[in-house]
């Protein structure tokens, strides 16, 4: 069974989606821990919900946290601070994390949340989607895992784009960490 520790510091619902495909045994995989730098987020109160410990970064202790949880994955969802280098010299190849669009299209810095759907529209394209990527120094420049479309209607705004792709991102996630584990 693969063991996963989720990075959060947000709303949590790629998290909640994840725990929902385990406790329907859709997933054989196991969450040890939640790690992230807002105590109060709705991701703490579902880690909670599922009896998940919570580990808070402070500081640069976020590899020191890893090496203790020592996690097979580090899943990434709503962690908005950029992972230290000295991390990826210990979990190289064991950090995904996932973008509200096609990478490498509207991605890097700054591209994040209702950002990417308003670049998307300002943009003019006809198609986005979700990108689940490795981590690594370079944002959003990790090796592609899996990737899903998402249509851009005539009369979207970046709310409604956003409601769309983050239901892609919920169907897409856990296939990804299934599909982890059974390749590593």
């Amino acid at each position: 069974m693969l063991k996963f520790s989720m990075l959060s510091a947000g709303r949590g619902s790629n998290f909640e989606a994840i725990m929902q495909r385990i406790a329907a045994k859709e997933l054989n995989a196991c969450c040890i821990s939640l790690i992230t730098y807002a105590a109060n987020c709705r991701a703490a109160d579902i880690a909670k919900q599922y009896g998940i410990p919570i580990r808070l970064v402070e500081g640069d202790n976020l590899l020191s946290i890893l090496q203790s949880d020592n996690p097979d994955l580090a899943v990434m969802s709503g962690y908005m601070r950029k992972i230290p280098e000295n991390v990826f010299e210990h979990f190289e190849n064991r950090i995904i994390n996932i973008h509200p669009s096609l990478l490498p299209a509207f991605g890097g810095k700054g591209c994040y949340g209702i950002h990417v759907h308003e670049k998307v529209i300002e943009a003019g394209v006809k198609i986005t989607g979700v990108t689940v990527h490795f981590v690594n120094k370079d944002y959003d420049s990790g090796k592609i895992i899996s990737q899903s479309a998402v249509p851009v209607l005539p009369n979207d705004t970046p709310e409604s784009l956003a409601k769309r792709v983050l239901q892609e991102e919920h169907n897409i996630y856990w296939q990804a960490i299934r599909d982890f584990s059974t390749n590593h």
